[in-house]
């Protein structure tokens, strides 16, 4: 009953995500690709967090470490670089790229994804990535995107993403990557921002086999004007493909 109520969800980002106001795979299903392992446990976009497109002129770079196994942090540790930049009004692009250091899973350079954002109005955003191929993966894929931020008062917010990833880097070669997000945001004072992230993803090949809900419970301490680190947990909820271990995720953010 409860699978089925997160598919549900799901299925509500697909239809609604635009409506209101601004890992081991199960028996008899394909091998996972490399770019099926990229893709699962984040979201299908060049930008690790929730953040509208801005001002004319606004840069961005984010600098991060993601050990998804706490118990293995020298074997399953990526580490990430995000630029962004807003050339116009309401635009925005970025790329990321990961590396694999501490990964004995992957290369040193292993993946290169490159996006836009595009405003929708005070609240709302469209988005578009390009996972290329490079690094680790072999095959292109391409994702398109919602976001939306509702206000309910001036301490607290809910933030909602929906992607769908198409193309053999993110399906492996048939159906379509469904993935959303649910984050709550409460603003604790001048200096910290505590967030709640509800990640749910699957493929439509088979819903309920390749469903994964996990959470990400994370914080930012803003150090001084322009800088912030992000600390943030990752632990899987339900699902035959939610995360198995306890990730650990490190962001140092600089905005400009």
């Amino acid at each position: 009953m409860i699978k089925q109520a997160a598919l549900a969800c799901l299925c509500i980002f697909v239809l609604y995500s635009d409506a209101r106001s601004q890992e081991d795979a199960a028996d008899g299903l394909p091998p996972v690709s490399t770019e099926e392992i990229y893709v699962r446990g984040q979201h299908l976009s060049y930008d690790p967090f929730f953040v509208l497109p801005n001002q004319r002129g606004y840069k961005a770079v984010n600098v991060g470490m993601r050990s998804t196994d706490t118990s293995e942090p020298d074997k399953r540790t990526n580490f990430f670089l995000m630029a962004k930049f807003t050339p116009s009004e309401g635009v925005e692009v970025g790329t990321q790229l990961e590396f694999g250091f501490l990964n004995e899973t992957a290369s040193n350079f292993s993946a290169l994804m490159v996006g836009s954002k595009y405003s929708l109005g005070a609240q709302r955003a469209a988005s578009i990535n390009l996972l290329m191929p490079a690094g680790d993966i072999r095959n292109p894929g391409i994702s398109l995107g919602l976001m939306n931020s509702l206000s309910l008062s001036d301490q607290f917010e809910i933030n909602k993403q929906f992607h769908i990833g198409f193309l053999k880097g993110y399906t492996g070669g048939s159906g379509i990557v469904l993935d959303g997000q649910i984050e709550p945001v409460l603003l604790i004072n001048d200096r910290w921002v505590a967030y709640f992230d509800l990640n749910i993803s699957s493929h439509t090949d088979n819903l309920n086999r390749n469903l994964a809900v996990n959470a990400f419970p994370n914080i930012d301490w803003v150090v001084s004007d322009g800088n912030a680190l992000n600390l943030g947990v990752k632990f899987g909820l339900m699902g035959d493909l939610k995360s198995e271990t306890t990730g650990l995720y490190l962001t140092l953010l600089r905005t400009m």
